[in-house]
């Protein structure tokens, strides 16, 4: 059995890992595809790109690992079967479930650190990775020149050179418009050179016999036509800002969201803890509308506008009453106390309005809160158990289908994997606009595979011949001949 354990152990770990290191490292490639503009030109050290790639990988497990066990199990069984080794092993007395226990144990392990990856790894290697690539596109492309081309990246300058030499630093036919200032000016030299401080954040720029025109401004009142200057310098030296060129310091608070950072045993405590705030707002609320209104019953309420006494002890309850005894009605008033009482009501009015307003957004605040909360404990939990369940989808499914190799199962597994995918990214923006409860947004996928999942194991366990197209054939001409049978009888 030892033998046995290890044969299946070495079957399914080798196309797993290959499978895994594939899918990671297309998912990155999709990521360098997609950040390509933001990643180019800006002369990003290698260190950076090696860390925004290891945070970036570190992300894109939870899509790698449940497609790599799906491939890997449909791989596995896929050649077992085609090999004839399945059928060798059920010929023994050996059930599917007793040839799947070693992968099986495999997968629960896996599926543990899943669940470890993703209750503290995970959160970190995300805000790390959101606040390196932010940093990046806030920072502009490497300052470089290009002969006979002008480089606008400097706010507020526009440089052009005629030569350059990239190991000395020095340059040939300088032209610098300078738009940072409200006139303007335009320099021109016959060479320089480019310095940068020890920091690197400034550049300097050594010109030499050059010429600036001037523009200058007309005082207040005076004609449109006024003076031009024109200045000539043997050696000058113009400083430029480079903070711009150099990665941004990293604010992780910018990308922090509570919630995102917890584990499930915080995000349970803070759960009960919204839920007693919560409570104790809507409470507040109530009690603070209920002492701005006097609710009248005119059951006891007098054509005079006399209070009557009430018998009803139920009445108004939990409402603060004050004593009235009597009231004045609207229709018993006259000329400016009508119009006074009529303001002031309209005043009182509109402060409830606005009152209940604000508190309607902050529910939908708080609501949308919690649901973010509660969708983010359920995501602790799902990437396991989907890695068990496409497991169970892989394994049966590569016995049924009884082909190895990549043509069969990467095709199956690229189609379940799609369904998963698509179940699970649909369930993540149905929790979002609250179409459904984060329980069942966050599990949908895998409410609607686990019945598929026990349905292929149990048509596996009894040898069935799902994809046999020859079985199908012989029940297709089974059914031919009955109605042909039947058409006989019924004509006799």
């Amino acid at each position: 059995m030892k033998r046995l354990t290890w044969f299946i152990l070495r079957s399914f770990v080798g196309p797993f890992l290959i499978s895994f290191g594939i899918a990671m490292f297309f998912l990155v490639m999709q990521f360098l595809w997609k950040y390509v503009d933001d990643l180019m030109g800006k002369g990003l050290e290698f260190s950076l790109m090696a860390e925004l790639l290891f945070y970036v990988s570190a992300t894109l497990i939870p899509l790698a690992l449940p497609l790599a066990v799906l491939f890997s199990s449909i791989m596995t069984f896929g050649n077992l079967a085609e090999n004839n080794e399945l059928t060798a092993l059920k010929s023994s007395g050996l059930s599917l479930f007793r040839i799947m226990r070693p992968m099986l144990v495999f997968v629960f392990i896996l599926s543990a650190g899943a669940f470890y990856f993703t209750n503290y790894v995970l959160p970190v290697a995300s805000l790390k990775f959101t606040a390196i690539i932010w940093n990046i596109q806030e920072k502009k492309p490497t300052f470089a020149l290009t002969e006979g081309v002008f480089y606008n990246q400097i706010d507020g300058y526009s440089i052009r050179v005629d030569a350059k030499d990239d190991n000395t630093g020095l340059i040939e036919g300088v032209l610098i418009y300078d738009n940072s200032i409200i006139d303007g000016k335009t320099i021109r030299a016959k060479r320089g050179e480019m310095l940068k401080t020890v920091n690197n954040r400034y550049l300097l720029l050594r010109l030499e016999d050059g010429v600036m025109y001037q523009q200058i401004s007309p005082s207040q009142g005076a004609q449109s036509r006024h003076p031009f200057q024109k200045s000539f310098f043997k050696e000058a030296i113009m400083k430029f800002d480079m903070s711009a060129f150099q990665m941004p310091e990293e604010n992780q608070d910018l990308f922090m969201r509570d919630y995102e950072m917890m584990n499930f045993l915080q995000l349970q405590r803070a759960l009960d803890s919204l839920y007693l705030l919560e409570d104790s707002i809507s409470v507040e609320f109530v009690t603070s509308v209920e002492n701005r209104l006097l609710i009248l019953d005119r059951r006891y309420i007098s054509k005079e506008g006399l209070l009557q006494p009430s018998t009803d002890t139920t009445l108004n309850q939990g409402v603060a009453f004050q004593p009235v005894d009597t009231l004045i009605l609207l229709k018993n008033l006259h000329g400016s106390e009508r119009a006074q009482a009529e303001a002031l009501a309209q005043t009182s009015i509109r402060v409830a309005k606005d009152n209940i307003y604000s508190q309607s957004l902050y529910v939908a605040a708080r609501e949308a809160n919690f649901i973010a909360y509660k969708a983010s404990w359920h995501k602790k939990f799902t990437l396991s158990f989907a890695v068990i369940i496409l497991f169970f989808i892989g394994a049966p499914l590569g016995a049924i289908v009884r082909k190895g190799g990549l043509g069969a199962p990467l095709v199956l597994a690229t189609l379940f994997f799609l369904l998963y995918y698509i179940l699970t990214i649909t369930g993540e923006n149905m929790v979002e606009t609250a179409y459904i409860s984060p329980w069942a947004g966050s599990w949908l996928s895998s409410i609607v595979l686990t019945p598929l999942g026990i349905w292929l194991t149990w048509k596996a366990a009894n040898d069935s011949v799902l994809f046999d197209r020859e079985a199908y054939k012989r029940r297709l001409a089974k059914l031919i001949r009955q109605k042909t049978n039947e058409s006989s009888s019924d004509l006799q």
